[in-house]
């Protein structure tokens, strides 16, 4: 028999159009046939099984609130891992199985992922990027991740990777949360990002940059950079589609992380929507890799609301709910390189949200959770 089935509602397995009627089990913590006796379990009747979400970019150690900065300052590493913990075990209640972590104290960063792989804490299952490569007084300095130069950066990279990282993260512009640093203006030149991009391949690490600016893009894409974060375009003027550099990031290959949160929704209908639409809407239709991130812990961006982002992802790209839950499922597990998730096939780890009503019609279901399974363990209730 299986550790766990699940039956009388509807499952969809992360890549198909449409939901099917049929049980779901669970196995040594892997997805696994249904047994002939599909009586027998959990009845989720009117509800839908999909993969876990995964979120693309979040910072567990901040609160989500406009003091993050007062309240991280005034934390000791304790306190900050303990937040972090906390705020991992929230996203996984709201069906987030895979986070990743784009900038934090490196040693809590790691500290934390190897705490719930091997079930000391309950949370997502984490990859983590720890301290970002940043200029001397750059933007997040305060994580302890300054570099400067073609030697620093490969210094900085190397010691990432000793301390057991899984992405490297980069500052390639500056940073509204960062008073002082330019938005608009890279941080480094194309050659300092190379050797970092070089430095990270080398040690089998990938790169995501941090980029805001067009400037800060143009030079990412540039040095080669496997992903680039926010990839907003913003100049002075607002925000300005590059179509030039937007073909290259298509060309290359380099996969796009939008970062569109809850907190979009307050700008629609302005022209900084409506500008912001046109850089995603460009993104897609030039074919680039795109996966699904909010940049959660921000202020007024709460870590369990990836739900919430989605509906919003989906006006602002112009997305069938469908679509914008692929993004955060089996899109993002491929483009991650989580091939052992991300849908509902038999063998794969067994990360599955359960939803009442019906999320590729209603995005909004993914906001009344049933049941939530984290490799095969059922969350504990509270």
């Amino acid at each position: 028999m299986p550790d766990l089935l699940l039956h009388g509602g509807r499952a969809w397995d992360g890549l198909a159009d449409t939901a099917e009627q049929r049980p779901v089990a669970v196995t040594g913590g892997v997805l696994a046939r249904p047994a002939e006796d599909a009586a027998r379990g959990i009845d989720i009747t009117g509800c839908t099984i999909i993969p876990g979400l995964i979120e693309g970019h979040t910072h567990l150690c901040w609160n989500a609130a406009p003091d993050w900065r007062q309240v991280y300052d005034a934390e000791d590493d304790a306190a900050r891992l303990l937040r972090m913990a906390g705020n991992a075990r929230s996203m996984l209640a709201a069906g987030i199985t895979t986070v990743r972590d784009l900038g934090a104290p490196t040693h809590l960063a790691v500290a934390l992922r190897d705490a719930i792989r091997n079930g000391v804490v309950e949370g997502p299952d984490l990859l983590v990027a720890g301290a970002p490569v940043t200029v001397t007084g750059g933007h997040c300095w305060f994580l302890g991740g300054e570099a400067d130069g073609e030697l620093g950066v490969r210094v900085a990279v190397r010691e990432r990777v000793r301390a057991g990282v899984d992405w490297i993260k980069v500052m390639a512009s500056g940073g509204n949360m960062t008073p002082d640093t330019n938005v608009y203006a890279p941080q480094y030149t194309v050659d300092e990002l190379r050797a970092l991009v070089e430095e990270a391949h080398r040690l089998d690490r990938r790169v995501a940059a941090h980029a805001h600016g067009a400037e800060g893009i143009r030079a990412a894409v540039e040095a080669g950079v496997d992903m680039v974060e926010h990839c907003s375009f913003q100049t002075p003027e607002g925000h300005a589609k590059d179509d030039i550099v937007i073909a290259e990031i298509a060309r290359k290959g380099i996969i796009v992380s939008p970062t569109v949160s809850v907190g979009f929704a307050r700008w629609e209908g302005t022209e900084r929507w409506e500008r912001r639409s046109e850089v995603v809407r460009a993104l897609f239709a030039a074919g680039a890799r795109v996966l699904m991130s909010t940049d959660s812990g921000i202020p007024n961006n709460p870590h369990a609301a990836l739900g919430g982002a989605l509906a919003v992802m989906a006006r602002l790209a112009g997305l069938a709910p469908i679509k914008a839950l692929r993004l955060a499922t089996s899109t993002s597990a491929t483009l991650l390189g989580l091939l052992d998730r991300g849908t509902l096939e038999q063998g794969r780890r067994a990360d599955l949200l359960v939803v009442e009503g019906d999320p590729l019609e209603d995005l909004g279901a993914l906001d009344r959770v049933r049941l939530v399974v984290a490799g095969g363990r059922v969350l504990s209730p509270g």
